[in-house]
């Protein structure tokens, strides 16, 4: 009997992230952020006078705060690469051009273009090729057939 060291076990190869799933990761973080800090603001003017009762001021606050830690829960889980992740991202970017529009019709295109951007940038990513196949959806670019 030979005393020999156990076995490592054998890991399984790190898929390496494509540079499309970095960004979108990276945009999803940026923008849940930038809710967050919204809802920083929004609570910092909670006593102020306003057109909402109290109790829809604080509701409001809930919303925008759950808002902006589901987009970091979907950014977190888009670059583990979950499938589902796809779905929320697009759903946010929708949400984000739509609200976009008003803000051109109201004169503000600097806003417009801070919400209308980085949601087109994400869309537009998400159908990438390589995202598709680092998410399991599709097989990947590189794979040859029969692999």
């Amino acid at each position: 009997m030979m005393n020999q060291p156990a076995p490592k076990p054998v890991r399984p190869a790190i898929q390496r992230r494509p540079v499309s799933v970095l960004l979108i990761s990276a945009l999803l973080v940026l923008e849940g952020l930038a809710v967050l800090f919204y809802a920083l603001t929004y609570a910092m003017a909670l006593g102020k006078d306003g057109d909402l009762g109290m109790g829809a001021r604080i509701f409001m606050l809930l919303l925008i705060t759950a808002a902006g830690a589901w987009q970091l829960l979907v950014a977190h889980h888009f670059f583990r690469a979950r499938a589902w992740t796809r779905a929320a991202a697009l759903m946010w970017q929708v949400f984000q051009i739509i609200l976009a529009i008003p803000y051109f019709q109201s004169g503000d295109a600097l806003m417009a273009w801070l919400w209308l951007v980085p949601a087109a940038l994400i869309v537009v990513l998400l159908f990438d090729p390589r995202t598709t196949a680092f998410l399991g959806d599709r097989p990947s670019p590189d794979a040859k057939p029969g692999s």
